[in-house]
């Protein structure tokens, strides 16, 4: 069994869209990748490393109410946790992959906008018991997005050609206590959990 997603084409304006595809990011080795983090908080503070201030204030003003309405779909007992949104442009290199993981519990809601090259890449959701996927097909402007679970299991990896640039688009919080109740979910084991993954992801590419 799968968990709920939703793919949205043509997510973005297409100034916006082409505004983030001209962003100047450094390239980075064959298997790493690189997270330049953006962000704004419901009282408009901004935070930016990449992405002009008045950029990101207007992407959340143009699509904060699409991602409330998805997270109201997905998770509504989730929508009064949310604080602010990130917009990170994220750079992987061809070889780059990430394991299998369903998202940290401070994203209340997880998305992805595909920005280049034009085609080639996938992206893999899998079954509650990881062995059945789906391939989400890689094609510019298109949006993924899904509330986590303890089974939202999902990967991506690079063609072995090109570099990926995806911007990264969540509805965040930083209440994991209050997440893991209305997940019912152990706070403490997510705590044990989160200390063991960031040892297992930087030695050994490999999530719990």
């Amino acid at each position: 069994m799968f968990f709920k997603f939703e793919v949205i084409d043509n997510f973005m304006k297409e100034h916006d869209f082409n505004e983030l595809c001209s962003l100047k990011l450094n390239d980075v080795d064959n298997k790493e990748k690189k997270i330049y983090h953006n962000r704004i908080f419901k009282n408009g503070t901004i935070e930016s490393s990449c992405i002009k201030n008045e950029t990101i204030k207007r992407l959340h003003n143009n699509y904060h109410s699409k991602a409330i309405d998805l997270l109201r779909k997905y998770a509504p007992e989730k929508e009064k946790l949310y604080e602010y949104s990130d917009f990170h442009i994220v750079i992987a290199g061809k070889d780059h992959s990430f394991p299998i993981h369903s998202d940290t519990q401070n994203k209340l809601l997880s998305g992805v906008v595909y920005l280049s090259p034009k085609n080639k890449f996938k992206k893999k959701n899998f079954s509650s018991n990881k062995k059945e996927k789906k391939n989400i097909k890689w094609k510019k402007n298109r949006a993924l997005f899904f509330s986590r679970t303890q089974n939202s299991f999902h990967s991506y990896e690079s063609d072995g050609v090109s570099n990926r640039i995806t911007l990264i688009y969540n509805l965040m919080t930083t209440n994991i206590r209050e997440v893991c109740k209305i997940e019912k979910n152990s706070y403490f084991l997510f705590l044990i959990k989160q200390k063991l993954n960031k040892i297992l992801l930087k030695y050994f590419n490999f999530n719990i």
